[in-house]
């Protein structure tokens, strides 16, 4: 039986925001959530088709019908956790949540090295700008000019 014929679960498009809420990362706002957000915005848009919902008439889309919803920070936080732990498990090993700033550091250190070299500040511009591999050419294509 080849890998495309058998009893594997079709498969279905859906939107991202469809995806959000079916991992319930977005949650329905509740009737105190509506008249809290009524009191100080009357107008947002549809988190599912992006149309504005008047919130001083609706609690849901007139386009679409979707109920206003919310992205659930803790659910967010949750999954992350879950992660983190499943990763843990399979490798035997933490992640380390200093690791980025630990990055951003050495990064600092690095680049404090060649502050006062010439054609520093242009190479900081053409990375951030161009990308690694445009500023290393565009730095071959200098040293070429140069040596002309």
């Amino acid at each position: 039986m080849s890998p495309l014929q058998g009893a594997a679960a079709p498969h279905r498009l859906s939107t991202f925001f469809d995806f959000l809420r079916e991992k319930d990362f977005i949650k329905p706002l509740t009737a105190q959530q509506i008249e809290t957000l009524r009191k100080n915005v009357q107008f947002i848009n549809c988190s599912n088709c992006g149309a504005p919902v008047d919130l001083t008439r609706r609690s849901e889309c007139e386009h679409c019908g979707s109920p206003l919803s919310m992205l659930d920070m803790n659910q967010a936080e949750k999954v992350i956790t879950q992660l983190r732990e499943a990763e843990a498990a399979r490798t035997g090993k933490t992640v380390d949540p200093w690791l980025p700033l630990a990055l951003a550091r050495a990064r600092r250190q690095a680049e404090s090295a060649f502050v006062g070299v010439p054609g520093h500040q242009q190479w900081d511009n053409d990375v951030s700008s161009l990308g690694l591999v445009a500023a290393g050419l565009g730095e071959l294509m200098r040293l070429i000019k140069e040596e002309s």
